[in-house]
Order: C-alpha cells, then sequence, then structure tokens
C-alpha cells in the first residue's frame, strides 16, 4: 500500500470517527476508573455494593425506554436520509413512553418488595429509576452514528463526564454521603440527554417532535420487537451477578464483586465504539460486494478478539496486585473475581460485531434467543454457584453465560454458522498469525 493510499485510509470517516470515540473511551476509561477509586475506598464495600445495586437494578428497565430501537435507527437513517427528522422524532416520542412505562414498573417492584431495598433508601432508588427516563434522548446518538459524526456525540459526553467526575472528587474530599453519589449518577444522565439533544437541534436544524409518526414508530417497534426482548435477556445477564449477590449474600459482597466488574467492564466501551464506526460501511458493502463484506468482517473480528486478549492476560496475572495497589486491603477478596471475570471480555468483544452482524443480516430473532440462552445459563449458573463461592461463583457464571450467548449458541442452527466460523477463526488469530510468518517468503 502506498504512503497516499494509506493516508486516504486513515483519514476514511469510518476511521477517524473510530479514532475519536475510541479516544474518549481511553480518557473515560482512565477518568471513570479514578473517581471509582476514590468513590469505592469513600464509601466501603457495604455503601459501595449498595451503590452498585442501585445502578444494576436501574440498569435492567434501561431495555424499555431504548425499546430495541437503537440499531435500527442507524439503519434507517442511512437508508432513507429524506426521513431523518421523522425517524428520530418518532422513536424519541416511543422512548418515552417506554420510559415511563418502566420508571412505573420500577416503583411497583421495589413497593411489592421484589428487590430487598431498605425504606430509608427508597427515595434515593426512585431518584436514580426517574432519571432513567432520560436515557430517551440518547436516541440521537445513532443519528450520529448514521452521518459517522460522532466526534459531536463524544465532545459532550466527556464534557458531562469530566464535570460530574470533578464534583464526587469534591464529595469524596468533604465527606459525602452515599445520597450525593446517588444524586450526581441521576444528574450526569440528565446532562448528557440534554447535551445531546442541543447538539443534535444545533447539527441537524430539525425541530424537537416535528412529524412524529405513530404508524411509522408502531412499524419500528415491530420490528425492534426481537431486540427489546433481547435487550431484557442481555441486560438480565450482565447485571442479575449483582442482584443475586444482594439478595443471596450481601450488599458487601457486591460492592467487592463491583469493583473487579468495573475494571473488568471498563474496557467494553471499545468494541461498541469501533464497531458502531463502521456499521453504516459494512452496510454499504454487503450491498455490493459479499466477499469484501465478508473479509471486513473477519478483520474486524480477528483485531477485537486480538485486543480482548491482550487485555485479559495482563489483567490475569496483576489481578490481585491492580487491587491492592487501587482499591486498598478492604477489597483484596475482589483480586481473583477480576482473574476470572476478565476472561469474558474475549465474548463480549466478539459479540460486539455478532450484535450489528444480526442486524445486517435480518436475523433480529437470534439476538433474543442467544441472550436468552446467555440469560438462563447465568441465573441457572448463580442460583448453583454464588451460596457456595459468593463473588467468584458470580465471576464463573458471567463468563460461561457470555461464552454461550455470544459463541456456542451459534453452532447450533446453520443461519448463524458463517459468524460462528468467522469467531473461530478468530480464536485461532494467534496461531494464523504465526503460521502467517512461518510461510511467508524471507
Amino acid at each position: 500500500m502506498s504512503h497516499n493510499q494509506l493516508l486516504k485510509k486513515f483519514h476514511s470517516p469510518a476511521i477517524r470517527n473510530t479514532l475519536w470515540l475510541t479516544s474518549e473511551k481511553l480518557f473515560s476509561m482512565a477518568l471513570v476508573l479514578l473517581v471509582n477509586i476514590f468513590v469505592a475506598r469513600h464509601l466501603g464495600p457495604e455503601l459501595f455494593g449498595t451503590l452498585s445495586f442501585f445502578l444494576a437494578s436501574v440498569a435492567l428497565m434501561v431495555p424499555l425506554t431504548s425499546l430495541g430501537m437503537n440499531a435500527i435507527i442507524t439503519r434507517e437513517v442511512v437508508n432513507t436520509p429524506e426521513r431523518q427528522s421523522l425517524i428520530v422524532s418518532t422513536a424519541l416520542a416511543f422512548r418515552l413512553i417506554g420510559g415511563g412505562l418502566a420508571f412505573v414498573l420500577l416503583v411497583a417492584i421495589v413497593s411489592l418488595e421484589v428487590l430487598t431495598i431498605k425504606v430509608e433508601l427508597e427515595s434515593l432508588f426512585f431518584i436514580l429509576a426517574f432519571a432513567n427516563l432520560f436515557v430517551a434522548f440518547h436516541v440521537v446518538d445513532f443519528w450520529f452514528q448514521a452521518k459517522v459524526l460522532s466526534r459531536y456525540i463524544v465532545k459532550v459526553r466527556f464534557i458531562v463526564l469530566l464535570f460530574i467526575s470533578l464534583t464526587k472528587l469534591v464529595a469524596v474530599y468533604f465527606n459525602a454521603d452515599i445520597a450525593s453519589f446517588v444524586w450526581l449518577a441521576a444528574i450526569e444522565s440528565l446532562l448528557i440527554s440534554l447535551g445531546f439533544l442541543f447538539i443534535y437541534l444545533y447539527k441537524s436544524k430539525a425541530r424537537l417532535f416535528s412529524g412524529v409518526d405513530f404508524s411509522y414508530g408502531s412499524n419500528v417497534l415491530k420490528q425492534s420487537k426481537w431486540l427489546i426482548l433481547s435487550s431484557v435477556a442481555s441486560i438480565i445477564y450482565l447485571k442479575i451477578d449483582q442482584l443475586m449477590l444482594a439478595e443471596m449474600v450481601s450488599t458487601r459482597e457486591v460492592g467487592v464483586y463491583a469493583v473487579a466488574s468495573r475494571i473488568s467492564e471498563v474496557w467494553y466501551f471499545f468494541p461498541v465504539a469501533i464497531v458502531a464506526s463502521f456499521f453504516p460501511s459494512l452496510l454499504k458493502l454487503k450491498q455490493s460486494s459479499e466477499a469484501s463484506y465478508k473479509k471486513k468482517l473477519q478483520q474486524l473480528c480477528d483485531a477485537l478478539f486480538a485486543f480482548a486478549l491482550i487485555i485479559a492476560v495482563v489483567i490475569y496475572f496483576t489481578s490481585d496486585w491492580l487491587i491492592l495497589l487501587l482499591f486498598g486491603e478492604e477489597f483484596q477478596a475482589s483480586g481473583v473475581i477480576l482473574a476470572i471475570h476478565i476472561w469474558a471480555g474475549l465474548f463480549v468483544f466478539m459479540r460486539a460485531l455478532l450484535s450489528k452482524w444480526i442486524l445486517a443480516e435480518n436475523l433480529v430473532k437470534f439476538s433474543l434467543i442467544t441472550h436468552g440462552v446467555g440469560a438462563v445459563v447465568n441465573v441457572a449458573l448463580n442460583y448453583y454457584l454464588i451460596p457456595q463461592y459468593q463473588g467468584i461463583g458470580a465471576a464463573i457464571s458471567t463468563v460461561i453465560a457470555y461464552a454461550f450467548a455470544s459463541y456456542v449458541v451459534l453452532l447450533f442452527h446453520p443461519a448463524t454458522w458463517p459468524m460462528a466460523k468467522i469467531m473461530t477463526k478468530s480464536m485461532f488469530f494467534p496461531s494464523r498469525l504465526f503460521a502467517r510468518k512461518v510461510n511467508s517468503p524471507a
């Protein structure tokens, strides 16, 4: 490849978009980790566990707010740009309705004592639950993804994160209680949502709720029904470990587990950012050349797996030292949990590409099947392992559940074999790379 070709490739919209997203995630990852260290040390395992339990519980309602429309919105804007204002306005209206229903459901769950929450903390939980409504405004993020203009969203998100992070550090300095951190989590959601909305209205020149089409929205909702159920199943197997630990052991154990899982999960932004940037170009490539489309899928999957493997190996060998250095002896038990949990990233990274492939291939029902299997496996294993091994059992359950949901289940249906083949080749990427070096002419 010539120097000019290399420069042209580097400056392509997808590459630039990825650089913006990954740069933001690098800074955000470091900032979030730093702030979590201070907050966890300040609150201790018990209260940090309570805060993590609240966040995990509210996260279960996010699928009802997003309504499975995320990637569909990107696809719709790419395919029918002349209707972009109607698409975004309609999706926003439906997501606000979904968010309202999610809030009512959470209130009912707590009122019926399905979740064990201390009476004095219920008001804080409801504040966080209400903040979930503002997630509906994140719909505009997918308009920017379709336009390959994520740098604007990146700037908004990072400015808010920086402000909230500094405020949390001030709260730690002044010995603030758990209520302050719940409020800050709610305010962060509000500020990001309003920032997204403002920049969308500025860049698109559109009017809010201009041309809401309930008929069109109902049609999109029908398309996304599998994705809604899939998102519910996904959130269950992503967050159920902390809820089950709280109910079956204690919120203190949740705090110990949460420290490990946050270090492990902080990397999960990268595959989402990378794949989101390449998704529009993948859609166009599929229409023009199936061979080039498959080649690009393999290249992306190889890169994602290699990145995840490097992270897993490094964290595995440094987990105990890392926990002691960052969080102190009070969280020492998190070390072994982290050493296990980090391996889930291998499947999470490839899952980001699988999710987009499922949509591009119009196989959305498999999204539900894969996430559903993951949820069932995780709940079943947690039920068996948590009473015996507590946080370690939850970590083992998570890794196995992620493996089933993101890879194993693909082996059982011909429609998903192409992606299973790509993932299998990626898992042998190190040996393929070595063989290529050995067989290449000197």
